[in-house]
């Protein structure tokens, strides 16, 4: 789905561009359009300055602004709802987990169990065929592997909560 090009609002169906003023690129939403064409009739080119969205770091004509913990920011259409919302954590305050996620338990567990299986399979494999051995084998290395990453995944979460008890 394209965005406006001043805003950031999602467009639909009902996108508006400037035809035949090439210097002027991008789709727009009603408002911006208006907008963007008052300012180009009153000076003869875009006088509006472009700004950077303080979120997703897109430069867009019209921003939002919204508080977030103790400071004030910029945002584009989408990133406005979402801060408002509460959908974004505030980064000045030090949240820490008291306990690891369901979903990293759970694929830590896959993990053993893939390893557990996989190398019952390699070494009970029957007629000893080569693809037999194979598949146990890489099933054993990707239990390892997806084993490894949550692990690693859980260390750096905790670090950085334990980092963040400490900095307190």
């Amino acid at each position: 789905m394209t965005g406006c090009s001043g805003c950031g609002k999602a467009l639909g169906f009902k996108k508006y561009k400037f035809h035949r003023m090439w210097r002027i690129p991008g789709y727009y939403c009603r408002d911006c359009m208006l907008k963007m064409g008052k300012d180009f009739d009153d000076h003869g080119r875009i006088t509006l300055p472009l700004q950077r969205c303080e979120l997703c770091k897109v430069e867009f004509y019209f921003l939002k602004s919204a508080w977030q913990g103790k400071k004030q920011g910029h945002y584009c259409d989408v990133c406005h709802q979402a801060v408002t919302s509460g959908a974004i954590p505030d980064k000045t305050q030090k949240q820490v987990p008291q306990r690891l996620p369901q979903v990293m338990t759970v694929f830590a567990g896959l993990g053993v169990l893939m390893m557990g299986l996989g190398l019952v399979f390699t070494l009970t494999a029957s007629g000893d065929s080569l693809v037999s051995i194979l598949f146990g084998s890489v099933t054993t290395a990707l239990g390892f592997v997806l084993f490894k990453k949550t692990v690693r995944s859980r260390s750096l979460i905790l670090g950085k909560a334990r980092a963040a008890e400490a900095t307190k």
